[in-house]
């Protein structure tokens, strides 16, 4: 069988780290996407700053000729403030990198798995596109707004084979978890039913068979990935 490409976003560290070491144990064509070079991830790797309206257009017309399978958009950023103190800027910011530059790189990538009748797009959302909490109201507001994206699409093109699927991960052990969370991160884990955190491994192992041959009528939802977190 023919290789198919796989484009993951956000794959320098943490969990779009842990995406791409799977797909890179398998037959694919990785292509990776970040905002800072590291030449030793992966062959096909393209520096772009998702916040850079002009770089993403330049980078959606290289996708015409990557001819992109699989997409993985793990990319995004966030700002904690209040409500009342968030600034017009930060606001764009946030939304150009976590929802914006996705919309362009989806409109960038379905028409070829429209012509090939098979493509898989697997959203990195949060719980926080699921429930609330305070000082996250830019983040969350892209999280929903990526989360109705996710939905309108796997509506207009599971017709065509094109399945859309958003993951979202709850507080996952990573090296930025435990620097924003610090001493708090005991009282989280009381807070979770499972009593721990997550590991990188258990989101991409979701991530990665959802964006697979093996995923073949799961379309449009949001699988929860917090050890029950958002249940109780």
């Amino acid at each position: 069988m023919k290789k198919k490409n796989v484009l993951i976003t956000g794959c320098n560290r943490g969990i779009g780290r842990a995406i791409l070491e799977k797909y890179q144990n398998e037959n694919y064509n990785i292509f990776g996407l970040g905002k800072k070079k590291f030449s030793n991830i992966c062959k096909r790797y393209y520096s772009v700053d998702l916040s850079d309206i002009n770089e993403v257009q330049e980078f959606c017309k290289k996708l015409k000729n990557l001819k992109i399978d699989i997409l993985i958009n793990n990319a995004g950023i966030n700002k904690i403030d209040k409500f009342h103190l968030v600034k017009q800027s930060d606001l764009g910011l946030i939304f150009q990198v976590n929802f914006f530059s996705i919309h362009r790189i989806c409109q960038s990538v379905i028409p070829n798995m429209i012509k090939n009748k098979w493509g898989r797009i697997v959203n990195l959302t949060s719980i926080f596109g699921s429930v609330v909490k305070e000082k996250r109201s830019s983040y969350s507001s892209t999280k929903f707004a990526l989360n109705g994206l996710t939905k309108t699409l796997a509506a207009e093109y599971s017709r065509n084979n094109i399945l859309t699927n958003a993951v979202a991960p709850g507080v996952i052990e990573t090296e930025l978890t435990r620097k924003i969370l610090k001493k708090n991160i005991h009282k989280i884990k009381k807070d979770i039913p499972m009593g721990k955190l997550g590991s990188v491994d258990e989101v991409s192992n979701i991530v990665k068979w959802l964006g697979s041959e093996k995923n073949t009528f799961i379309t449009g939802q949001q699988i929860i990935v917090d050890g029950g977190y958002t249940i109780v």
